[in-house]
């Protein structure tokens, strides 16, 4: 008797830079080593037909024109759409929907009204064929109550969080320096450089004092860039921004390991992986207490409660002044709850809950 066939959305691999390519790659790992009631398909590019092994996985190619003539999708049981903006949803109507929701930003960001009423028609579309939603934080799951009726979600449909996992960070080879070695004691942030991510109210932490600031991401807008350099310049501080994209990993590590402390002063983020990441390594962390942050953040973090000059800089002098070895541990302690290997467990019971076996 043939297993049923269920397919996991891996079309987020045409980058592998990209936020949800670092949610997809380990989860469609750990459900390839976890699978044994289902015939696991992943829905690729075509550069990355086998890119994930060739054992336990088969693979559906994804076109550009299948988001207007879906893939084909008949012999499927069950289609995981992997993100809440996903283009690609089955043809059939017999095959079940899981759609995993990693934010709603837009309702928080006050996005150019094109760019609202884009992603709105998206989520709603998805929303409602969708037949179990997953979300990446509680903020998000929250998120989606508070906003049915804009979003479309009557509720017929099963609502559950399940944290993401987080990988372990790759070791930096011996040796190993970046292309920018900071010459001062230096305050890190990861992520898109955007105005999502605040990051220009940063710049008041430099002000009186010998710290620089490095910030990463796969992409900076070069308006909000321009931002922050303004903000650095009024500060005194303009020598001592920099802004860098599509570092390595071995980059990423070595920033976390010698950075003096990990910030997010993020406006809207539906999980916040770097925090995570900086935990695991025992760093201390500044964040916002907006929508998912404290939340990934736990009580091991330390928190802005405003973003005026003074306050940012009495919370981190505050902060660092209270960061121990044991709070260390307690923040390594909070980055181990994100696994991996329970996310691709508490996946397989969804599809189980769906598939009925």
């Amino acid at each position: 008797m043939s297993l049923p066939r269920i397919l996991l959305d891996c079309e987020s691999l045409k980058d592998r830079n990209s936020g949800f390519s670092h949610f997809v790659v380990p989860l469609a790992h750990e459900l390839i080593r976890q699978n044994t009631r289902y015939q696991l398909y992943c829905y690729v590019p075509p550069q990355e037909v086998g890119g994930l092994g060739r054992q336990g996985v088969r693979y559906l190619t994804q076109r550009s024109f299948h988001k207007y003539f879906n893939p084909a999708s008949y012999g499927l049981r069950l289609w995981h759409a992997t993100s809440q903006l996903s283009w690609y949803v089955p043809t059939s109507p017999l095959t079940k929907v899981v759609l995993t929701v990693h934010d709603l930003n837009f309702l928080h960001e006050n996005p150019d009204e094109r760019t609202y009423t884009r992603q709105l028609a998206m989520v709603r579309r998805n929303i409602r064929r969708a037949d179990y939603l997953v979300t990446i934080s509680d903020f998000v799951r929250q998120d989606i109550l508070r906003h049915a009726d804009l979003l479309g979600y009557t509720g017929r449909q099963p609502l559950r969080y399940v944290p993401r996992g987080v990988e372990d960070l790759a070791s930096v080879p011996l040796g190993h320096v970046p292309a920018y070695v900071p010459r001062r004691p230096f305050l890190f942030g990861l992520g898109t450089i955007n105005s999502k991510k605040n990051y220009h109210v940063l710049a008041a932490l430099l002000q009186g004092t010998d710290y620089e600031l490095v910030l990463a991401g796969s992409f900076a807008e070069a308006d909000y860039v321009a931002t922050i350099r303004a903000a650095a310049a009024q500060a005194g501080a303009a020598d001592r921004v920099t802004v860098l994209t599509r570092i390595s990993e071995a980059d990423k590590t070595w920033y976390y390991q010698h950075c003096l402390a990990y910030m997010q002063p993020s406006l809207a983020e539906g999980f916040g992986l770097p925090v995570v990441e900086a935990m695991q390594l025992g760093k201390p962390v500044f964040l916002s207490r907006l929508t998912s942050l404290p939340e990934v953040g736990g009580a091991a973090a330390y928190y802005f409660d405003d973003f005026s000059p003074e306050h940012l800089r009495q919370a981190l002098a505050a902060g660092l002044a209270r960061h121990s070895p044991a709070r260390a541990a307690e923040a390594q302690a909070q980055a181990r709850q994100f696994s991996w290997a329970q996310a691709a467990a508490d996946y397989l019971t969804v599809y189980q809950e769906l598939l009925g076996r």
